[in-house]
């Protein structure tokens, strides 16, 4: 009679039938219980997650968090007890941050020390990564953290990591166990999935639609400010079908995904602020941050409304936007009760369209020109990277100061056609275009990555998975000598200080780097250096050939410096 399957086991082949299609790894001593279990699948043809082995920690949960904004299903992360689970550092706070389903699990040092027991202490090292309270790393940014205890309750821990992991706002779970636990064997369960529903959010009530509706109806400039809403492609639909109906200007403020169509009359800004203090309605939906109370106000009479899945923000710290009414509610369903409770023929459409059609005007008139001369400057760059997209391209993009500035060019339309974190942990791009490829194999996936984002990456892990596993995607880095992030900051406190004076900034740490030879160095990848205008176009048509024939390929562009700085010297210049 067989013996009944592992722990480990329990819980690869039932979060498979969840639909966790993989679980992305960095093995270590805490794991022999799922190593044996991934080799027995394989070697018996069991159903399980396909094994994705990841040099570092990064990869794993920021390749899972970029598969999942696609299929919207979590995939599973193993990761080495407290070193593994510190190892997440930006990943986790991403996928909190930006709402994405994930089951992180990591072993726990053995208790044991009976040499009989199967998974005990063996090793010097199970002393050392004994942390008292290792789940308290990530907890803070975690719907769930919970510790395995007994072989017999996988079914139900694992059944309730997917139900919250999933229960809107989505977000990572964090299951821990010790060697001994993973080791023990499972008895045939009772649980059934069908009773471990994720509970379903609701749109408007009736009353809330209607009032909402007539305030719609009876405003002169309104808006709306979204940032997440497009993670339901529908949502994107209702939202157009809404702003038509009443002529709504549409604002994205650093878009995690394509919200409004980019090439839409009513889409006005990619840049956070703008027509805040002009709008007499404003409509939040799915946003964090819609506006930076230091730099403006609505205006005094302004109607504030917001709908949101998660409209409190309690993973937050302080935080708090003044609304007239806010309402915890489905985007798509309250978009679409909305669109019937206007009905067709709204008065003042075309007063309202008018407005935003100057209001544009002006926008796109205050927008400083890019430079013709010097070095390829990012607006060259993103122009030419626009040439490449068609209707299978996937776009994951990461330059924090390039926010702004990079999706007014593109102008994407399509839903599903663009991806940001969501968060502030960099180093997420490369990583993420992984999972995003793995989720969509006939896409064509193109990461627009900043050079600071490309280190924070571990490029070398990264590649490696791309290569190994036949993830072929481009990477466009936009390479301006560092990490100019900082420097941003810096002149928003001193605009006159020192640094200023001194261009030190302290961060020029890719200057003279050979960054494509990173991602060559670990793999079957093509790498390309661009620094002159001439170049470009050429360059990037051959590296997309390269990826279309199924190898990953890096294009390191020479942009504009942000400084000049040479570190190195005592002092750090």
């Amino acid at each position: 009679m067989p013996q009944p399957p592992t722990c480990a086991e329990r819980l690869l082949t039932l979060s498979s039938a969840l639909g966790a299609d993989y679980i992305f790894t960095n093995l270590g001593s805490d794991h022999p219980a799922f190593i044996e279990a991934f080799a027995k699948l394989e070697a018996e043809g069991g159903r399980g997650p396909r094994v994705v082995t990841c040099p570092h920690e990064m990869t794993t949960l920021s390749a899972a968090h970029g598969y999942a904004m696609i299929t919207r299903r979590p995939q599973l992360v193993l990761v080495h007890v407290d070193v593994g689970t510190q190892n997440l550092g930006g990943s986790i706070h991403n996928a909190a941050r930006g709402r994405v389903p994930a089951i992180v699990i990591a072993g726990l040092s053995p208790v044991t020390e009976n040499a009989g027991v199967t998974g005990g202490r063996n090793e010097f090292i199970h002393d050392l990564q004994d942390a008292p309270r290792q789940g308290a790393i990530v907890d803070q940014y975690t719907r769930w953290t919970y510790e395995v205890r007994a072989p017999e309750s996988i079914d139900g821990v694992v059944l309730r990591a997917f139900q919250l992991a999933t229960a809107a706002p989505e977000g990572p779970v964090y299951l821990s166990g010790a060697r001994e636990v993973w080791e023990g064997r499972v008895p045939p369960s009772g649980e059934r999935p069908e009773d471990w529903p994720a509970p379903e959010i609701a749109g408007l009530s009736v009353g809330a639609a209607q009032e909402l509706a007539s305030a719609l109806a009876a405003s002169r400039r309104p808006i709306v400010v979204t940032s997440y809403l497009g993670r339901q492609p529908a949502a994107v639909e209702r939202l157009v079908a809404l702003s038509e109906r009443v002529g709504i200007g549409v604002g994205e403020v650093s878009p995690v995904y394509m919200n409004f169509p980019g090439n839409h009359p009513h889409h006005v800004s990619y840049r956070r602020n703008d027509l805040i203090a002009d709008a007499d309605l404003i409509l939040l939906i799915d946003v964090d941050v819609p506006w930076l109370k230091s730099k403006v106000s609505p205006r005094a009479d302004a109607r504030v409304f917001h709908i949101d899945v998660d409209p409190v923000k309690p993973g937050m710290g302080f935080w708090h936007y003044p609304v007239e009414r806010a309402w915890q509610a489905d985007s798509r369903q309250a978009l679409e009760q909305l669109v019937d409770a206007v009905g067709p023929d709204v008065e003042g459409r075309d007063e309202r369209s008018a407005w935003i059609d100057e209001a544009k005007r002006g926008l796109e008139a205050a927008m400083p020109s890019a430079p013709s001369e010097g070095p390829i400057t990012p607006e060259e760059l993103t122009a030419a990277v626009g040439r490449l997209v068609t209707d299978k391209t996937r776009v994951v993009f990461e330059s924090p100061t390039a926010t702004e500035l990079i999706p007014p060019i593109l102008k994407l339309s399509r839903p599903g056609s663009y991806f940001n974190s969501g968060g502030t942990g960099l180093g997420w791009g490369v990583n993420a275009a992984i999972g995003a490829k793995l989720a969509s194999p006939d896409s064509e996936v193109i990461a627009l990555i900043g050079d600071g984002c490309y280190q924070f990456a571990v490029p070398t892990s990264a590649y490696w998975v791309a290569s190994t596993y036949r993830t072929p995607f481009l990477t466009v880095i936009y390479n301006n000598g560092g990490w100019s992030a900082p420097k941003h900051s810096t002149l928003g406190v001193h605009p006159e200080g020192a640094a200023q004076r001194r261009d030190a900034f302290f961060t020029t740490m890719t200057a003279g780097a050979r960054l494509a030879d990173m991602a060559r160095a670990s793999g079957d990848v093509d790498g390309f250096t661009v620094t002159e205008r001439g170049r470009l176009c050429e360059t990037l048509d051959q590296a997309m050939a390269s990826v279309r024939a199924g190898r990953p390929a890096v294009v390191d562009v020479a942009i504009t410096p942000f400084s000049r700085q040479k570190l190195g010297r005592a002092g750090g210049t």
